[in-house]
């Protein structure tokens, strides 16, 4: 009897958990009509160029640069900030992704699916580990790979 008890309040802690976990999740990337009608104004700003940046170790001397001209639009949404201002002439959104490859995809596609957007670039270090290179540099590689979908 006090096993069958004992079975019944775990059920019941981990139903409430879970209960608890999921709301939670709704809440926090939930798009509200608040959340929707900030987008559609700040849209009408654009269309954007939309900056990934990886972290604030790269973020930070943009943010600083006297060419970025920050405007008061800043939107949280899904873990994300995005920061609203110019370069020059061109409206830009400045998003940081965090890092891997993953985190920049998800953050890639929030830029484009809720922010009307001309292009995309990736601004930062990229991992370099060459020293003839510098912030600011532009570097194309002639190859890449993504590392995470490997078996070693």
């Amino acid at each position: 009897m006090a096993a069958t008890h004992g079975k019944i309040i775990l059920f019941m802690f981990l139903a409430a958990f879970m209960l608890f976990n999921t709301q939670n999740a709704f809440v926090s990337c939930a798009l509200t009509s608040e959340l929707q009608n900030k987008i559609a104004k700040i849209n009408e700003e654009g269309p954007y160029l939309g900056l990934i940046i990886p972290n604030s170790f790269e973020l930070n001397p943009l943010l600083q640069n006297p060419g970025y001209t920050p405007s008061d639009g800043i939107i949280d949404f899904a873990g994300r900030r995005f920061r609203f201002g110019s370069i020059g002439e061109k409206p830009v959104i400045l998003v940081m992704t965090g890092l891997s490859v993953i985190n920049a995809a998800i953050t890639t596609q929030l830029l484009l699916s809720f922010f009307k957007v001309d292009g995309v670039v990736h601004y930062g270090i990229a991992g370099n580990a060459n020293p003839s290179l510098h912030i600011g540099d532009v570097a194309i590689p002639h190859y890449w790979a993504h590392l995470a979908l490997w078996s070693w």
